[in-house]
């Protein structure tokens, strides 16, 4: 009777934490956003190609995004085309942006100034942190890191092909 109570408590005890396992995923994985870099026209119908930050909230929940401007050593992210979105790139400071439930952002990206002196295989990473605008549990920032080395972001701009949907 013994054995039985034993295996009982180890097959508890096992269920238990697969439970806790699945629930850490459900609330601090897989509701990580996604930020990826990507390739676009800088404007519809443009032959300059340029790189974007695409990002999406894979959340059920609105989420926001910040990331800091004014360093030109590295690649600096736009708040949109715009005269505005641009300029706040140049200078010192945070920029935020709220993302809904599933919600999706395509973002300008400028090259760092000393682009061209980069070796081709190093890594190029923006680094943005994000946290839920409202959250249940975790209340502290979390990061994101979108990174692509230097040929492949060169590659991704030069190779660039607009599948035709029509």
């Amino acid at each position: 009777m013994d054995i039985l109570y034993e295996i009982a408590k180890a097959v508890g005890a096992a269920s238990g934490l697969l439970a806790i396992s699945l629930l850490l995923w459900d609330r601090y994985v897989k509701h990580v956003p996604v930020a990826v870099i990507v390739a676009r026209p800088l404007m519809a119908g443009s032959r300059q190609i340029v790189p974007f930050l695409h990002l999406k909230n894979a959340s059920d929940r609105p989420i926001l995004v910040s990331w800091k401007d004014g360093d030109h050593r590295k690649m600096r992210v736009a708040k949109g085309q715009s005269v505005e979105g641009v300029l706040q790139t140049m200078f010192d400071g945070d920029t935020t942006i709220s993302l809904g439930a599933g919600g999706e952002a395509l973002l300008p990206i400028f090259k760092p100034r000393d682009y061209d002196q980069i070796s081709p295989e190093n890594q190029i990473e923006l680094c943005l942190r994000w946290k839920f605008a409202q959250p249940r549990i975790w209340k502290v920032d979390r990061s994101i890191v979108a990174s692509i080395r230097k040929i492949d972001l060169d590659r991704l701009i030069e190779g660039y092909y607009e599948h035709d949907e029509g």
